[in-house]
């Protein structure tokens, strides 16, 4: 990340600077909060202000900093230890303070998460705009599919989406969002993604001091979800032990942050999904029965792209369309090779994989149509017949005794198995030889 730090404290910046550096961050240092301003204006993920600048007061640089396109998170370090100054500093805009003398460990640990905040707040915003949040398709499952979405959408009702990976289940649950009319962000958690032991603090959020390293309190995913939907992908993969706690905020919409002992209302509509057989995870005890229960409310099951007929050339078109205009490429369509080859592929990774793939025929692609040559060969590859396995058996000891002329001795000591084991083997099979 870069940052700016706005500070006429040569000494103090030096050492912000070599500590920082260690760390993995980009440090730019200002020493008047003017130039501070215009500097700014380049754009940085991050601007540390001293609030005492020796050409201005640096409470008024933040609302010029605020007003910027870019939006930089400010963090105010200031050595008025007292708690009006802090509040009006917040109040301008400024995302957190520090007081002086600093401790660099926690401006290290600021940062961090002023970098978790925005990467959240950009990932937000950037899913929200993407075309491909719709459902594509003309067969009578995507027609279904619409159909249950425009009926649980506006209701607070969970919701559990089961299908393969790829299918779109992500795209369903941000399709319910919007429908629903929530005002507040849609963020999605990806359970096999967040580490087993950071995963209660991300969740729900922890208080300063709750444990090593939790210098400043973290609004947990749930907060940012707060009037808006929290979307739960593999549901499976997330702790047996918090199963309960996300069980609390279905039935009695509350939160409790690591080290609080008190309870938050939240707002959340929870959407959840998983590429898994809830049979199969209830069998092995992966998913609790009462979460169960309460998140199949309303079951939505996508089925896989191979099952969809004609909806395959259809995502293919759009995908064709979405990547020509991105690109400023021109494209009249697929040769009737590639468009066989679509039809019959069975499409394991689903929508997804058809995306990549017309992705890098695009990319490929010279000319005005899309050709066997500018796609991935293992779509044109004829898969192999599956034997029986007594076939390939019996062909495999066949080819050994014809090898060792019939001496089943010799025979038995190559396959390395003993005589009586081969000799089974033979009449189980059907297998005759000469005897030598």
């Amino acid at each position: 990340m870069d940052v700016l730090l706005i500070e006429d404290d040569e000494s103090f910046a030096f050492s912000v600077d070599e500590y920082l550096a260690d760390k993995g961050y980009n440090l730019t240092i200002v020493r008047e909060g003017r130039q501070g301003v215009t500097e700014a204006a380049k754009g940085y993920g991050c601007i540390l202000l001293d609030l005492g600048l020796p050409d201005v007061d640096g409470m008024q640089l933040i609302p010029k900093l605020q007003d910027m396109a870019t939006h930089p998170p400010i963090i105010v370090l200031t050595g008025r230890d007292d708690a009006p100054t802090a509040v009006e500093a917040m109040k301008l805009g400024a995302y957190d303070y520090i007081t002086k003398p600093v401790d660099l460990e926690e401006v290290f640990f600021t940062l961090r998460r002023v970098g978790e905040m925005v990467s959240l707040q950009d990932k937000i915003s950037y899913l929200e705009a993407q075309e491909e949040f719709v459902l594509i398709g003309q067969s009578r499952s995507i027609g279904d599919i619409r159909s249950l979405i425009d009926r649980v959408a506006p209701h607070n009702t969970p919701v559990l989406i089961v299908g393969e990976t790829g299918v779109g289940k992500e795209v369903v649950a941000r399709l319910i969002h919007k429908a629903s009319g929530r005002k507040g962000n849609f963020v999605d958690i990806n359970c096999s993604a967040i580490p087993r032991d950071l995963f209660e603090g991300e969740l729900f959020g922890f208080k300063a001091g709750s444990f090593t390293g939790a210098i400043k309190s973290k609004k947990g995913l749930a907060q940012w979800a707060d009037g808006g939907t929290l979307f739960f992908d593999e549901i499976g993969d997330l702790p047996l032990e918090l199963q309960p706690k996300l069980l609390r905020v279905l039935e009695r919409g509350e939160v409790r942050a690591l080290g609080d002992g008190n309870n938050i209302s939240v707002d959340v509509r929870i959407v959840a999904a998983t590429n898994s057989d809830p049979e199969v995870m209830l069998t092995e005890g992966r998913l609790r029965q009462d979460l169960y229960f309460r998140l199949s409310t309303f079951l939505i099951v996508i089925p896989p792209l191979r099952e969809r007929g004609n909806d395959i050339m259809i995502l293919a078109e759009y995908f064709l369309r979405a990547f020509t205009r991105r690109m400023r490429r021109h494209s009249e369509g697929f040769s009737q090779e590639v468009h066989d080859v679509f039809l019959h592929y069975p499409w394991p990774g689903n929508v997804r994989e058809l995306r990549n793939v017309i992705e890098r025929g695009v990319i490929m692609c010279d000319g005005s149509v899309i050709k066997k040559q500018h796609l991935p060969l293992e779509l044109f590859r004829v898969p192999e017949e599956i034997r029986p396995l007594d076939s390939i058996e019996k062909e495999h000891i066949s080819t050994a005794l014809r090898r060792f002329q019939g001496n089943i001795t010799r025979t038995a000591k190559a396959l390395q198995v003993p005589r009586s084991t081969l000799r089974d083997k033979l009449k189980d099979l059907g297998i005759h030889y000469n005897k030598p």
